[in-house]
């Protein structure tokens, strides 16, 4: 009887059934703590994040009514129940603007951009130069959410340079507030004439325009450049920097013949950049000679032009030569040109790119070498012979590409091969397509804003 009553199994169903019980509970509720929190958490964060992005949109859009001068001051309200917002204006962010007008350097500007940044975990978002950037965990390239202020068209660099004054910071503690402060007082930096003669509108030929921007951002900085305008950058990972380089045309008019002659960026892709080379030469006489070289010393590779008086003043009047030198070798050439003769103010005017139709190969023992290749009049031309299909401009177009993009044309240094002329009351025209990206005007202001948090 004892023993029946041990091992009994009677109302033992009750006990399992609450322990089954139990133990569904407590994995649901181990199951929700693992699972369920941290997506809710990051849902949270997500909200948290979204909510911020439209903050800092609102705060862009206050930050170019108080730069533009529509109110001197403007508060932003942002809920900020987590997270640290920080506004930085050294060390983050720099931009540098300068240009370089062939040897000599010109610094626009070199200053701090500064910065406004959210930061929650990983994530961040952060106002910069007239734009809001976001970055997300990981290696990934910033995002772009409304654009910084850098503005080209092909011709034209607009650059509003926002600078952020400030250093301080705030936790997470609710509603954050943002005070902009301006003094509405822009500072042109370019075009100012008033400050540097140089600094002025249309820009040269030579000038090179640089803008270089170091930012934590610098990615979004430089996916906006290459997407949205017409420029073309270059990074820097290691020192989180994008450069934009701009290469300024040669003036079409006609200038004083002050040689050397520069030419810088031409562009040697294009088959047909070559668009006039021509000199007016005063005071001309019988015994005119000129002979330019893209080398003061002959170092290779280098070609020189040379023409001279020839046959009166009528048709056949200038015999123009070219001899470009590579690898202990010439390739010479030999054509006459139409030497426009003004009687009244006894002037020659003579188009290295005219020609009548007669050049000819004159290089001695050499064929040519560098016209195989050629897309153009391409071939091996012997000495002596005359069968160039094309003419002077796609000759001078060639060897100018040789020798480029950027070179110098100097003067003989024999006195014997230029002279017959006065040049000092000479004049040229040399207009030639230049190495995109190209840039024809520039105005940079800069617009500072006192940024207080609290």
């Amino acid at each position: 009887m004892s023993n029946r009553l041990i091992f009994s199994q009677n109302a033992v169903s009750e006990v399992v059934g609450y322990m089954l019980l139990l133990g569904i509970i407590v994995t649901s509720v181990g199951l929700v703590s693992v699972l369920a929190i941290p997506i809710i958490e990051d849902a949270k964060e997500d909200a948290y994040l979204k909510n911020m992005e439209q903050g800092f949109t609102v705060l862009d859009s206050k930050v170019s009514l108080v730069t533009l001068g529509k109110s001197p001051t403007q508060l932003v309200q942002m809920n900020c129940p987590k997270g640290d917002i920080t506004v930085y204006d050294q060390n983050t962010s720099h931009i540098t603007v300068t240009y370089t007008d062939f040897n000599e350097t010109y610094e626009i500007y070199n200053e701090s951009l500064g910065t406004i940044q959210y930061q929650l975990g990983e994530n961040k978002i952060a106002f910069e130069g007239g734009g809001v950037f976001r970055k997300y965990p990981g290696e990934g390239d910033p995002v772009t959410i409304t654009p910084p202020e850098f503005h080209y068209n092909g011709e034209t660099l607009t650059l509003p340079i926002i600078k952020v004054e400030g250093n301080q910071s705030v936790g997470g503690s609710g509603v954050v507030n943002i005070y902009l402060v301006s003094n509405n007082t822009p500072n042109v930096l370019f075009p100012n004439p008033d400050f540097d003669s140089n600094y002025t509108n249309p820009l040269t030929l030579g000038k090179t325009m640089s803008v270089v921007i170091k930012s934590d951002y610098y990615m979004g900085w430089a996916n906006y450049i290459k997407e949205r305008t017409e420029a073309e950058v270059s990074t820097n990972s290691v020192n989180k920097e994008v450069r934009v380089k701009l290469n300024a045309k040669p003036n079409s008019d006609s200038q004083d013949f002050e040689v050397p002659i520069d030419v810088f960026g031409f562009n040697v892709s294009n088959e047909s950049g070559l668009q006039n080379f021509s000199v007016i030469l005063d005071n001309g006489s019988g015994d005119m000679k000129m002979r330019l070289t893209t080398s003061e010393t002959s170092t290779e590779p280098y070609f020189t032009l040379y023409a001279q008086r020839s046959e009166g003043h009528q048709s056949l009047g200038v015999t123009i030569e070219l001899f470009y030198y590579d690898n202990n070798d010439k390739e010479g050439w030999k054509w006459d040109s139409l030497a426009m003769w003004d009687e009244d103010r006894d002037e020659f005017h003579i188009d290295f790119l005219n020609d009548t139709g007669n050049i000819t190969y004159e290089s001695g023992e050499s064929d040519s070498w560098t016209w195989v290749n050629a897309s153009n009049c391409g071939g091996t031309y012997v000495n002596q012979q005359k069968n160039f299909s094309c003419g002077g401009q796609e000759l001078v177009q060639h060897y100018m590409s040789l020798v480029g993009p950027t070179f110098t044309f100097y003067p003989d240094d024999d006195d014997q091969f230029f002279t017959g002329f006065d040049p000092y009351n000479s004049s040229y025209i040399l207009y030639y397509d230049v190495m995109p990206p190209r840039i024809t005007f520039m105005h940079v202001v800069e617009h500072k804003i006192e940024v207080k948090v609290g």
